[in-house]
C-alpha cells in the first residue's frame, strides 16, 4: 500500500517479535483469568515508556551542548543547550526516542546560526519518570519553555508531533511562535490506543474495560484528541512531512490533517520510513530551510 502498512496491520516502536509473542501470551493469560486486571496493566503500559538505548554516537554527540536538569511534575529532565545569540528552535521527539536521534536536525540548525535546545522526555534518555501521555507532554514541553525560552520555532517527531500540536492550540509560551515542522505526526490518540491493543492482542472485553479506565483517567476517548481539531487553532506556519512507506503512521494521516491548519504545508517523502525522515539529507535541509527563512540569525 502507498502508505506503507500493510491492510489490518499495525505495529507500535519497540516491539520486536519476541516480545510481540510474549505479550500476547501474558494478556491471553491474564484475560482469561480477570478482565479487569489485563485492563489495569494494559493501560499501565500504554503510558509507560521503554527506554531506547543510547548508542556511543550518541551520547558523543549529547557532549557537545550545555546540559542541565530541570526538576517538574513527570520527573526530573535532561535539558541539552547548543547556544547562539539567535532565535531559539525547540526540539521534540517522539515515543521510545530521544533528543539525540534527530541530531542531524539539530545540526543542520546549528550552521544556520541559530540556538537549539532540545530534552529527553520523562522516562526516556537520561530523564527520569515512568509515564508518559499527551497531557504530560503538553505540560513538559511548557516547562522547558519556561526554563529556556522563548521559543521562536519548534521541530517535533511522532507522537511529539502530537503533543507539540496540543502545545500549540493549547498553551501560551506558544503566541509567538514563527514556524513549526510535524514529523510523522498521527492523527489522533486513538490510531496509537487502537495500534496498542490490536499489537498486544486484546479482546473486545478488555479493550471496552481499557477505555472505561481512560475515559475515567483523562474525561474522553482517545479519539478526542484530535489533531485536526488542535490545527484550526494553530496560526503559527506549519510544515507537516511524512514518508510514504512509514511502517508506524500512515502518510493519509497528515494529508488529512494539513488542511486544518490556517497556515500548513505539507510534503509527502514516498520512499522514507517513519525514522528515515530524520536521517534523508533532503528532510533535512527542507526543516533547517522553512524555520531558517522565518527566523533571523541573530537577535539582533
Amino acid at each position: 500500500m502507498a502508505d506503507g502498512i500493510a491492510a489490518g496491520e499495525r505495529t507500535i516502536p519497540g516491539l520486536t517479535p519476541s516480545l510481540k509473542r510474549r505479550l500476547r501470551a501474558l494478556f491471553a493469560l491474564l484475560s482469561a483469568v480477570s478482565p479487569a486486571i489485563a485492563a489495569r496493566l494494559a493501560m499501565r503500559l500504554f503510558t509507560m515508556p521503554r527506554p531506547r538505548p543510547m548508542s556511543p554516537e550518541d551520547l558523543a554527540f549529547l557532549e557537545n551542548a550545555r546540559s542541565v536538569t530541570l526538576a517538574t511534575a513527570a520527573g526530573r529532565l535532561r535539558l541539552y543547550e547548543w547556544p547562539a545569540d539567535a532565535a531559539t528552535v525547540l526540539i521534540v521527539h517522539g515515543w521510545r526516542s530521544h533528543a539525540a536521534r534527530l541530531r542531524g536536525i539539530i545540526e543542520a540548525l546549528r550552521a544556520r546560526g541559530l540556538r537549539v535546545v532540545a530534552f529527553d522526555a520523562p522516562g526516556h534518555g537520561h530523564s527520569r519518570g515512568r509515564r508518559l501521555d499527551l497531557e504530560i507532554y503538553r505540560d513538559t514541553v511548557s516547562a522547558v519553555v519556561r526554563e529556556c525560552g522563548p521559543v521562536a520555532a519548534v521541530v517535533a517527531h511522532s507522537f511529539g508531533a502530537l503533543a507539540a500540536a496540543r502545545w500549540l492550540a493549547e498553551s501560551p509560551e506558544a503566541g509567538g511562535l514563527r514556524a513549526a515542522v510535524l514529523i510523522a505526526a498521527p492523527r489522533d490518540a486513538g490510531y496509537l490506543f487502537d495500534s496498542f491493543t490490536d499489537v498486544i492482542g486484546l479482546n473486545t472485553a478488555v479493550i471496552a474495560r481499557m477505555r472505561t479506565l481512560f475515559r475515567s483517567r483523562y474525561g474522553r476517548d482517545p479519539e478526542c484528541y484530535r489533531a485536526d481539531e488542535l490545527a484550526r487553532r494553530v496560526r503559527t506556519p506549519v510544515l507537516l512531512l511524512h514518508g510514504g512507506a512509514d511502517e508506524l503512521v500512515p502518510a493519509a494521516h497528515s494529508e488529512e490533517v494539513a488542511g486544518s491548519f490556517q497556515d500548513g504545508r505539507l510534503q509527502v517523502f514516498p520512499s522514507l520510513s517513519h525514522g528515515g525522515l530524520l536521517r534523508d539529507p533532503a528532510t533535512v535541509r527542507l526543516v533547517a530551510e522553512f524555520i531558517g527563512e522565518r527566523l533571523p540569525p541573530c537577535r539582533a
